[in-house]
């Protein structure tokens, strides 16, 4: 089978790169002919990564900057390689360049990805709804909330957010050697984010909440982005902040920041199924996020859904924190995830059964 995965958002410490990678790194160890397509230019360690399990990277850097460009390109490449089966991965029916490309490229198998529950270009959106319904006949999503939005009406296959479990179970040894890079006491409290840095996951919020906490109170922003320069111009002007808030930039170790955080913080403006939320699961971490975020997520009843307009409400559920026992509390988490149907080959399986069912339905 060849497949050619699809990412309509740059190819990097993300989300949706995550599911790529993750489904690409199993298929191409389980014999299939895989590729990703990517938007952008990427950068070293990430194209080595991908290239050394046996992956073809085609970048193609103009889908923001010139979409006619990439549009064309795109057609050349999907008629060139044939693929069976193109997975376009995104967030709104902007996929439709992609679905469209390989319907002209005369690919039988088109997949559409449901990885959010809003956009940020809604008014596109629903100018391209018609080219979308037309060029879509296989529908994904990430959890149900995602899938009625994108697809409305119409029947979607749930491919959960999968994570390897094990990498991110709690480990104390880990934890102090991360804490002891931040140089804090045994006593502090580190609050913790993992995102990119934009106007969807709303870090600044967090810079508030901040300014309002006490002097054992610390934060660690976890990530990079665009609005990652001039947030920590603002923590560099701050004298409490500049103290209290730390940046790791773009990381490939996230379970050893999740380690060392004592309480995970999400306060995006809307989401679909973030992984960070799974991962800061397993590693036995509660949460307090932002009531946009589906309740779906809350798969081990750890999470408090709070308002963005109310940040009094988010600083109370700071204040009654509780330090656990963070082992047990992370095996427990993994068992319930994995009960859930968050584990990433199991899910691979099932989306790879999808595939040939859908490949011997359009044949």
């Amino acid at each position: 089978m060849k497949i050619a995965l699809i990412n309509t958002v740059n190819l990097e410490e993300n989300g949706i790169s995550t599911f790529i990678l993750n489904n690409s790194y199993l298929f191409s160890k389980w014999g299939e002919d895989v590729a990703i397509i990517a938007p952008n230019r990427v950068k070293k360690a990430f194209k080595k990564r991908i290239i050394s399990k046996g992956i073809r990277l085609i970048e193609l850097p103009m889908r923001d900057n010139s979409p006619q460009i990439y549009f064309w390109k795109l057609i050349k490449v999907l008629k060139k390689e044939k693929y069976d089966i193109v997975h376009v991965n995104g967030n709104s029916t902007t996929m439709s360049i992609e679905l469209l490309a390989a319907w002209f490229a005369g690919i039988k198998v088109r997949i559409a990805h449901s990885h959010n529950t809003t956009t940020d270009h809604k008014k596109i959106n629903r100018l391209l709804r018609p080219i979308f319904n037309l060029t879509v006949n296989g529908r994904i999503a990430c959890n149900d909330a995602a899938g009625k939005w994108l697809f409305h009406q119409k029947n979607f296959l749930i491919i959960k957010n999968g994570i390897n479990l094990s990498h991110f179970q709690f480990n104390i040894d880990i934890r102090e050697r991360y804490r002891h890079i931040l140089h804090l006491k045994k006593n502090d409290i580190l609050l913790g984010h993992v995102g990119r840095f934009n106007k969807q996951k709303n870090q600044a919020f967090l810079l508030d909440l901040m300014k309002q906490l006490g002097p054992k109170y610390y934060l660690v922003l976890v990530g990079s982005g665009m609005n990652y320069e001039n947030l920590k111009k603002n923590v560099n002007n701050d004298t409490f902040l500049s103290k209290h808030v730390f940046f790791t930039g773009a990381v490939n170790d996230t379970a050893g920041w999740l380690n060392a955080m004592d309480l995970f913080l999400l306060p995006s403006l809307y989401e679909g199924q973030p992984y960070t939320l799974i991962e800061a699961t397993a590693s036995g971490l509660n949460a307090i996020v932002s009531n946009t975020i589906s309740q779906e997520n809350n798969l081990a009843n750890n999470i408090s859904f709070e308002k963005i307009n109310s940040p009094i409400n988010w600083l109370k559920k700071i204040a009654t924190l509780v330090i656990r026992n963070r082992s047990i509390e992370s095996q427990l988490y993994i068992n319930k995830l994995k009960n859930h149907g968050y584990d990433t080959v199991e899910n691979a399986k099932i989306l790879l059964e999808f595939y040939k069912k859908e490949i011997s339905f359009y044949n």
